[in-house]
């Protein structure tokens, strides 16, 4: 065989990178972070320490991750457009993942210099996504879907800010450290409150649809959660940082109107599911996983609004117990939802294998989903009411669950290997 045909038949054999592999990638990348940020709690909850790296491990690790992943997959897949080369793909997601580990090194060992690099790292890995992301939507005949555009670009305007604001408070930018009272709650609702939160709504305007069988309908509820979740957050936000309890509490009302239309959304897309004869364990983990966390949410946005309303001082605010429903109810319930849907969809492999993952998928699936919120109703319950009993029940109902959510991933990634 000639030189040239033996380097082109190399060049064939050889594993091709496509979105699939990306998106197994970015996958197994989130629940490293979940597995790291679930060590950290237990650390933290066992030796009495703070809970910063947990929660950090979880938002700026796990869910910047999957949304690296999949904000351009489904923004694409709306518009019947092709992905941005894998290559480009991966980059992005190794800044989000080596920029989130360095902030949160730098914060609890390393220092300002890694939190910084970290910081710009995620900045730079946001703006990789949001090219992937919206570039494929210029080609002429992509379909529009404004509302979902809209709301990824403005998740990702709220998340680069709230990064950034973090990553000048970490790094003792007199500025911002001097103000961090206020400033500091404003990171956090431009964060989780405001860009995650907004991003899972925005996929589950396509995700809920798709997972149980119904068509995307627009509809009042569709509006109240595309403005409540986009708009209230930023003006919370704002009302912390100019110091302004009544904008707060506009905000806040805003962000519950947004929490009760999505809530109203995946209801009506309940009501409307298919006649499903197959595979009903596996579509239980991900319907109930996915239809339980907007609830989750809107319980801690109306928890936040009593707070506030009840006269609690902006200064000094913090997500505090809030953290139980909105990241272990609301955030990484709709990643382990959406990633059971996903996984025998999206990965590389063929009818026979993503069968196989389905059944992985499925392990203890009404269990695991009922043992998942109710640890989670415990555990806020006991911590916030200082039942000790209680608290560790729902907390170790919530770590059994996580357990067997992160073992179905691996094994269901990890099944043709």
């Amino acid at each position: 065989m000639p030189p040239g045909s033996r380097r082109a038949a190399a060049t064939e054999s050889r594993p091709r990178l496509t979105e699939r592999h990306v998106l197994a990638l970015g996958l197994g990348m989130s629940g490293l972070f979940i597995i790291a940020a679930a060590v950290s709690a237990a650390v933290a909850l066992i030796g009495g320490g703070s809970s910063w790296a947990a929660l950090h491990l979880a938002l700026a690790g796990a869910a910047t991750v999957a949304i690296g992943a999949f904000m351009p997959h489904f923004a694409i897949t709306l518009a019947g457009t092709r992905a941005s080369p894998a290559r480009q793909r991966l980059a992005s997601l190794a800044a989000l993942a080596v920029g989130s580990s360095g902030v949160v090194l730098g914060v609890s060992f390393l220092g300002p210099p890694w939190v910084a690099f970290g910081t710009g790292l995620v900045v730079v890995g946001l703006a990789a996504v949001g090219w992937h992301t919206f570039a494929p939507l210029r080609e002429p005949l992509a379909r529009r879907h404004p509302v979902v555009a809209g709301a990824y670009g403005t998740a990702l305007v709220e998340l680069a800010t709230g990064v950034v604001l973090g990553g000048l408070g970490a790094t003792g930018v007199s500025a911002v450290t001097t103000n961090w009272a206020l400033l500091r709650p404003a990171h956090a609702w431009l964060t989780l409150f405001g860009g995650i939160s907004l991003t899972i709504f925005a996929t589950l305007v396509y995700l809920a649809p798709t997972v149980l069988g119904a068509r995307i309908r627009a509809g009042r509820s569709l509006v109240a959660g595309t403005i409540g979740i986009g708009v209230g957050p930023v003006v919370v936000a704002i009302g912390f940082a100019l110091d302004l309890g009544s904008m707060l509490l506009v905000g806040m009302g805003l962000t519950v109107l947004g929490a009760a239309g999505q809530i109203g959304y995946v209801v009506d897309c309940y009501r409307r599911r298919g006649p499903f004869t197959t595979e009903h364990d596996w579509r239980a983990v991900s319907i109930g996983h996915l239809l339980a966390g907007p609830a989750w949410f809107a319980a801690a946005v109306v928890a936040a609004l009593l707070e506030m309303a009840g006269g609690r001082p902006l200064a000094g605010w913090s997500m505090g117990l809030l953290a139980v429903p909105m990241v272990a109810g609301w955030m990484l319930q709709e990643l382990v939802g959406s990633w059971t849907h996903l996984v025998p969809s999206v990965t590389p492999g063929g009818p026979e294998l993503h069968a196989r993952q389905r059944r992985l998928l499925a392990v203890a699936a009404r269990l695991r989903v009922g043992a998942w919120n109710v640890g989670v109703g415990l555990a806020w319950a006991g911590l916030a009411l200082d039942i000790v009993p209680l608290a560790v029940i729902g907390l170790a109902m919530l770590a059994a669950s996580i357990t067997v959510s992160l073992a179905s991933l691996a094994r269901a990634l990890t099944v043709a290997a």
